[in-house]
């Protein structure tokens, strides 16, 4: 039943008007011992309109035409999904529309891999939203989240009634990376190799600057092992000759020398993605951080999710109501109200955890302050109370 609360139309951020929509997954096999495609099917119900609003402490939040809430929290229920069965991924979308507008007339298709991607992609938006602002900060996971976002390839996606392609964030620094291998060693640098045994690059976390042996930097931009044993990444070669030769902003900057001495002091990146997540080699204890890198990566965390949030919010254009006569704001597709809510958010107030309940997994919204908040409902606390006394009472009777 819906909760009855004060009217929603009041006080509300923004509005977004949809549809809700049939989904269905065909499964293709293109050949022998190759696994099957699978591609998600979505046609929106005409009859079926859907409305949503936005505010404070509800978040972005499913309408009745009375004006009270059917569902709040929808950014919580999407960002859970991967961790969910396959029906709730079917009714999620049949509650609240799919992402983008889809035909009324006939089926349109998308890559299941392809929008567990993008569904990703806002998973770690809003976990590292989180991760920067919680009191005790996990400086692992921050990382992992930031590279993940910041070196990901960008999404694109193209339905049959989309007038243009959506593309996900293509982050700066990926075109820096890109002109790495174009970068030659300056008059300055090929003098200081007649003169000394390191080039002496300024450097923002070994301030003011470090002493890079040059025979090591030759080692690594011709892709020579370390010691025998550990070989070159490309990745790591890119960073290192931006390590030395780049000069511009100073965001970029703080990024080539975190990845300079992440590379070089912890381990060569390995894996960086959602699914498998993050890794360096030889194995590494990000628990040992200094206090220099710690301070980097929040700083470079805080950028990659203004780029993040940034590029996802092209759909939104300021609106004048003439009946109302006031300011509103015209979403164009569901996620962009998703982005918008995130874009809302305060994370210096509140924040999304995920619910401590594996039963449910939810994300939910709670004040930055309540670090022993784990579960998003009473409910979910009993549950998992009363999961521990059996699990308990089982043992005692083995």
């Amino acid at each position: 039943m819906p909760q009855i609360i004060e009217n929603f139309f009041e006080n509300n951020v923004f509005t977004f008007n949809s549809y809700s929509c049939d989904c269905v997954e065909d499964i293709k096999h293109t050949s022998p011992g190759m696994p099957p495609q699978k591609t998600f099917k979505f046609q929106s119900y005409p009859d079926r309109p859907l409305l949503f609003g936005y505010r404070a402490k509800t978040g972005l939040s499913r309408i009745a035409a009375n004006g009270t809430t059917e569902e709040d929290n929808i950014l919580g229920s999407l960002v859970a999904l991967p961790n969910k069965k396959l029906k709730d991924l079917y009714n999620f979308f049949e509650r609240n529309g799919f992402l983008f507008p889809v035909s009324n007339s006939e089926y349109e298709s998308i890559d299941a891999t392809l929008l567990y991607e993008l569904i990703f992609r806002i998973k770690a938006t809003v976990e590292l939203m989180t991760a920067a602002n919680e009191i005790h900060k996990d400086y692992e996971k921050i990382t992992h989240l930031t590279l993940y976002l910041m070196l990901s390839e960008p999404l694109q996606i193209k339905m049959e009634s989309m007038t243009e392609p959506y593309t996900s964030c293509r982050h700066s620094f990926m075109d820096t990376l890109v002109k790495a291998s174009a970068l030659s060693l300056s008059r300055e640098r090929q003098e200081e190799s007649f003169n000394k045994d390191t080039y002496t690059v300024s450097d923002t976390i070994s301030a003011p600057s470090y002493e890079l042996d040059i025979n090591e930097y030759n080692d690594i931009v011709s892709g020579t092992s370390i010691n025998g044993t550990i070989l070159i990444t490309p990745f790591y070669k890119q960073i290192a000759q931006l390590y030395c030769n780049y000069n511009g902003s100073p965001i970029e900057r703080k990024i080539i020398d975190f990845l300079f001495h992440l590379h070089h002091d912890y381990g060569q990146l390995q894996t960086c993605d959602m699914i498998n997540g993050f890794s360096l080699y030889p194995s590494a204890d990000l628990s040992t951080m200094s206090e220099e890198m710690k301070f980097s990566i929040l700083e470079i965390a805080r950028h990659i999710l203004g780029e993040e949030i940034n590029a996802n919010l092209s759909g939104i254009f300021p609106k004048y109501d003439t009946k109302t006569m006031s300011p509103s704001w015209k979403v164009d597709s569901l996620l962009s109200a998703i982005y918008f809510s995130i874009f809302y958010l305060k994370p210096d107030l509140e924040l999304y955890r995920q619910c401590a309940n594996p039963r449910c997994q939810r994300y939910f919204l709670v004040k930055t302050t309540s670090t022993r908040t784990k579960y998003c409902c009473t409910e979910c606390c009993n549950r998992v109370t009363q999961d521990r006394y059996r699990k308990k009472k089982r043992e005692q009777n083995k």
